[in-house]
């Protein structure tokens, strides 16, 4: 059995895809990433093979505001939207002519992309009965729109109310036809000259139309959707496999003692400019009697400017162990990161509004883990980390949720699901059966 995975050139998509990838090559697939060229080290290592999209839809995601022009000045939902635009639905045609090549050299049994990987969306929407199976990974917040949700993007928490559904319907109707206009133009006029047909959906709908939508959490954690949720598999995280015990930094008897340690990231998207986040939490927890470890995610440490006598400044540090130390975990809100912490049970204070933070600051509050800023004054960060310490109910729910996500196995549950049929056909084109 032969599968081809697929993933925007970013290492929070790539990553999951390869532990995927590794997954199923254990269980018996011959699987092929298609992916930046950057990562090729990465797939080849996991023992899987590479192949790297054209230079039209690949970028280096360390220099992402170079590559698309005019990106730096984008503030939090529009630049949301100027990379839905630029950096997904314009690499529709690229990624789709290299999707498209290796299906016909044949064989290809199985499709598995994740969801910000558009160039799945022509193969949906050609029509074609003898395509392989195609597979949907959600990497992120579920996109799709929904009646029991507002639209993607801002923020907004979900309700059933009749109200809140009527809220729902005009922001959705907004989104669609105003906000994401251009963005849905952009994806449906490269299915068009892809295939020759329409999009058979709106652009961030497309993980609906395959045959398989794994969601890469719980569904304690995500919101509920009684319109989408008998076609979603919960799957959780995947985050991963430990490696060898890493060797404790230089620094590390520092967050041994009684004192509350509060890590603190940017991650590894959105960490070129270290003073949006990282900056102010050091200045406003100078002072307390808090640890603060601010880990920059790969810039130097030395483009950190402001210090304190309490703060370690660090490139990477080994989350697995950090987080077994950890009191509160202070974050822009990625996906995989806000994850990792909820594994180790550890609550959050979020502060990030570029790409999808907002979405997953949302969740964080809903699921009564962790405080949602929407500032990043130093005062605020110091009154926010303070209030999840005092407050043991926010540790309490991280815990509930980390013994959730400990009986799950993103993963292995992918590959054992992707033995069986597809859920909404008896046997749909590409189907594989169990070995």
């Amino acid at each position: 059995m032969k599968a081809v995975l697929c993933s925007a050139p970013l290492t929070g998509h790539v990553q999951p895809m390869i532990s995927i990838g590794r997954q199923l090559a254990e269980d018996g697939w011959a699987v092929t990433i298609l992916t930046g060229r950057l990562f090729r080290d990465r797939v080849v290592r996991a023992g899987l093979e590479h192949v790297a999209l054209s230079p039209s839809c690949d970028y280096d995601e360390r220099d992402l505001d170079g590559h698309f022009p005019g990106r730096a000045r984008m503030p939090g939902v529009l630049r949301a939207r100027f990379d839905l635009e630029h950096m997904f639905a314009r690499a529709i045609a690229g990624q789709h002519e290299g999707l498209a090549a290796l299906i016909e050299k044949g064989d290809v049994d199985l499709v598995l992309a994740e969801n910000l990987f558009l160039g799945a969306l022509p193969l949906l929407s050609a029509g074609d009965r003898d395509r392989p199976r195609v597979g949907a990974v959600c990497t992120s917040p579920l996109m799709a729109n929904s009646a029991d949700t507002g639209p993607f993007g801002p923020g907004f928490p979900p309700s059933t109310t009749r109200l809140g559904m009527l809220r729902n319907r005009l922001l959705t109707a907004g989104s669609t036809s105003f906000v994401l206009r251009r963005a849905n133009g952009i994806a449906n006029d490269a299915v068009r000259s892809a295939v020759g047909r329409d999009a058979a959906s709106f652009v961030l709908d497309w993980p609906l139309l395959a045959d398989d939508v794994f969601v890469l959490t719980s569904a304690g954690f995500e919101y509920p959707r009684r319109d989408l949720d008998a076609s979603l598999q919960y799957v959780g995280p995947v985050l991963g496999r430990g490696g060898p015990e890493p060797e404790l930094p230089a620094w590390w008897d520092r967050v041994e003692g009684p004192e509350p340690v509060v890590v603190v990231t940017q991650g590894t998207l959105d960490n070129e400019d270290l003073g949006r986040l990282i900056e102010p939490a050091i200045a406003g927890l100078a002072g307390t009697d808090a640890i603060v470890v601010a880990t920059t995610g790969g810039p130097p440490a030395t483009s950190v400017k402001v210090r304190a006598p309490n703060a370690v400044v660090t490139e990477f540090v080994p989350f697995d162990l950090m987080f077994q130390k950890t009191d509160v975990l202070v974050t822009n809100g990625g996906w995989g990161g806000v994850h990792f912490a909820l594994s180790h049970g550890v609550p959050m204070v979020i502060a990030g509004s570029t790409e999808d933070k907002n979405e997953v600051a949302a969740r964080v509050v809903r699921s009564g883990s962790g405080i949602r800023l929407r500032t990043t004054r130093p005062a605020a960060i110091r009154r926010a980390v303070q209030t999840v310490l005092g407050d043991p109910s926010y540790r309490a729910r991280a815990l509930e949720l980390q013994v959730e996500l400990a009986e799950m196995d993103g993963a292995r549950s992918i590959s054992e699901a992707l033995t069986r049929p597809p859920a909404n056909t008896t046997e749909a084109p590409g189907s594989c059966r169990p070995r």
